[in-house]
């Protein structure tokens, strides 16, 4: 994948004719100074206006009618093919965009959910939100760079008509100016990469920033601790690199820009003292290397974006590398009728960034039946939570062997046994709507959730999506139950679900919410540190050090 291959992929025709369009801009604008040094040519080669030549057009004067008319439609033959290269373009690049972030969002949603908590947010949204526009926007500019380029080419051509020794003094500068310029913006470039590498800490930051702001909040120490040490040490960091990065890519740009007016103050102060060179061809000459200067610069400004660009799509690239596909099968179908899970020597461990094994959980064999439930306990760090993600099937196995009933979980059935699962973990999210089949005949039962789980004054539902979100801890909980009951699956699995719920509803969730799915007929798993309720379990998985220290089957 290059800067260019999303476009051109995605549209081809459109990009073929957005390249034209440049291309035939670019040779119209290299004809325009030529015109205009022809219609100031007279009989004896030389530069002057000739009164013959004039003839009145709305009460205006114009030397040269015929020469000026064709100047006129190459200038509106400039405008039509420029614009309608960079409006093709630029529709293009906004198709490109949303395809490739919807891409990344397929990429995320099919990725491991322990490779996504490997990755960090902080590294998947700063990817999404700034690399992508980036790209977007280095190949915006191919019109610009193409039009320049063979702007530059016309130029040079004509000038290798006019007089060859200025022509090839004028491509041999260009030549070494090019050569020169890359050795300014490839240090530029290291200390751009090295600024957005940097970017990925300061996303983490400001994420801690917003979601910590509760625990900073209290302590003035950890406060300033946090600003100083961390947000200001991260932004500083950004900023140091970016101002060198920038500063030496300004100096390259402005060193590009001179480059040809060297050769012009060479060919008109020296270069015509050795060579034999009429006024009105020197004169011609230095036309048109004012006249290339705008090419050379427009080229040179544009490698920094491009190579911002490039930048961003070597993070594309890795991330997308680094975002492995899980290998399951997208059909799902239903699967047969079920009593219990069975985990038979099952062992899953977390692999570090560098792909060596760190905590890991097994073998565990044990089972989960319907019409039960089951409690997971231990102390912190003992297992808990990665065992229940084994259980909801959120991690794959690393070995062992889990059915849902007969069915074996495996790539072909994954997805199938992932959908008797609801799940609420203690870093849940919550939607502000309603996901899935529509929810218009659960109306009354959703009120029916609201009353029970006194909501019913805090959120409404209207057309399948909440009226707000905006809701204490406690509530929050309760309005991801109701979506947990709405989708009505065969297991629930709730990770310290009542942690942040008032005794009262403590009380409701262990002893008659938990009953209620038992008696339906549900497979319930709570983690919980509770042990006033450890009375309600049929089940109790004690974990340690990522062993079952008690099973009581």
């Amino acid at each position: 994948m290059n800067l260019f291959s999303e476009f051109s992929s995605r549209a081809p025709n459109k990009v073929f004719i957005s390249i034209l369009c440049g291309v035939f801009s670019g040779v119209a604008y290299s004809l325009l100074i030529p015109l205009v040094i022809s219609s100031l040519e007279n009989e004896q080669g030389g530069l002057e206006y000739s009164s013959e030549s004039l003839q009145t057009f709305f009460g205006f004067e114009v030397q040269n009618y015929y020469i000026a008319s064709v100047f006129l439609l190459v200038c509106l033959f400039i405008l039509i093919t420029r614009t309608a290269s960079q409006i093709i373009l630029l529709r293009v690049s906004m198709d490109v965009t949303t395809k490739l972030r919807l891409s990344l969002y397929k990429r995320i949603m099919k990725a491991p959910i322990s490779k996504l908590e490997s990755l960090g947010s902080s590294r998947l949204i700063a990817t999404i939100a700034t690399d992508v526009g980036r790209i977007v926007d280095g190949a915006r500019v191919l019109p610009e760079l193409i039009m320049s380029v063979t702007t530059l080419v016309s130029l040079l051509m004509t000038l290798f008509i006019v007089d060859k020794n200025v022509f090839w003094l004028v491509f041999k500068t260009i030549f070494l100016g090019i050569i020169t310029y890359q050795i300014p913006v490839l240090l530029g470039a290291k200390y751009i990469r090295r600024a957005r590498e940097h970017i990925d800490v300061l996303q983490e930051s400001i994420r801690s920033l917003i979601y910590g702001a509760k625990e900073l909040k209290i302590s003035t120490d950890k406060r300033e601790s946090f600003y100083s040490d961390v947000l200001v040490q991260n932004e500083h960091a950004v900023l140091k690199s970016e101002k060198l990065g920038n500063s030496i890519m300004s100096a390259a740009t402005s060193y590009g820009d001179l480059i040809s007016f060297f050769v012009i103050g060479f060919v008109a102060f020296v270069f015509a003292n050795y060579n034999s060179i009429s006024q009105a061809e020197l004169i011609t000459v230095i036309m048109m290397l004012l006249y290339i200067t705008g090419p050379v610069a427009e080229i040179i400004n544009l490698i920094p974006e491009v190579l911002q660009a490039k930048i961003s799509l070597q993070k594309v690239e890795r991330l997308s590398g680094e975002l492995s596909t899980e290998e399951a099968t997208e059909q799902v179908f239903q699967i047969p009728s079920w009593e219990q899970i069975r985990f038979k020597d099952v062992c899953f461990s977390h692999e570090t960034t560098h792909g060596s094994d760190s905590f890991g959980i097994g073998p565990l064999t044990f089972s989960v039946e319907k019409g039960k439930i089951t409690f997971i306990v231990g102390g912190n760090g003992s297992g808990k939570t990665t065992l229940s993600k084994l259980i909801s099937l959120h991690y794959r196995k690393s070995s062992g062997s889990i059915f849902f009933g007969e069915v074996e979980v495996d790539n072909n059935t994954l997805n199938s046994c992932r959908n008797e699962v609801s799940a609420i973990y203690s870093d849940y999210h919550l939607f502000d709507r309603l996901l899935g089949e529509s929810n218009q005949s659960k109306q009354a039962l959703i009120q029916q959730y609201l009353c029970e789980l006194c909501l019913e004054e805090k959120v409404t539902v209207e057309n399948g999506q909440f009226s707000t979100t905006s809701l204490s801890d406690g509530q929050r909980r309760r309005l991801a139950l109701l979506v947990a009951f709405l989708e009505d699956k065969s297991l629930y699995v709730f990770d310290e679900w009542a942690a942040d719920q008032d005794p009262e509803f403590k009380q409701i969730f262990y002893y008659r919410i938990l009953p209620d799915l038992k008696a339906q007929g549900k497979a319930v798993v709570v983690i919980s540190h509770d042990d006033r309720y450890f009375d309600i379990a049929d089940k109790l998985l004690i974990m340690e050090d990522g062993l079952l220290k008690s099973n009581d089957d």
